[in-house]
């Protein structure tokens, strides 16, 4: 007997940093592996939160390129990102292919910490999958990500 999907996904919205930001975490109950969406701001608790409840990382997703979702710079205030989460828990960083660019100016990773996907690509998390979805509009590469009947976004 197969389990329910429902019983079967992990999706986790936690509110983040000082511009109520949201990252995500969604993966497989069954493995316990995850993706987050958009680490920013509070690695060390995004960490804290996958290891309080056993999840093992296997990827960072980013839906745009703006340092409040991925970490980086801007208006004289440094935020702490996905360069600070793979440094800790090493795992590709999925970007769609015209974010990518900016990402690395950004961030500081390097081309080999990234996988560059385009509309349609499917990432999977244990038996749970992630389908990348373009949705330009407020930056040239903007990503949501549907899960089964869900959809994550970030500033879309």
């Amino acid at each position: 007997m197969s389990t329910p999907l429902s019983d079967a996904l992990i999706i986790e919205q936690i509110e983040i940093g000082p511009m109520q930001n949201f990252t995500y975490v969604i993966g497989s109950r069954e493995t316990r592996e995850v993706v987050v969406v958009d680490p920013a701001w509070d690695i060390d608790g995004i960490v804290n939160h996958l290891a309080e409840r056993d999840y093992r990382l296997t990827g960072a997703l980013i839906t745009h390129y703006h340092p409040d979702h991925c970490g980086g710079s801007f208006g004289g205030h440094v935020v702490e990102g996905v360069a600070a989460l793979i440094g800790r828990l090493p795992c590709p960083v999925y970007v769609n292919e015209h974010e990518a660019d900016g990402v690395r100016k950004l961030t500081g990773l390097s081309e080999s910490d990234l996988v560059r996907v385009s509309s349609g690509h499917r990432v999977e998390v244990g038996e749970v999958c992630v389908e990348c979805l373009h949705t330009p509009g407020h930056t040239p590469g903007s990503q949501c990500f549907r899960v089964h009947n869900t959809l994550v976004s970030g500033d879309t």
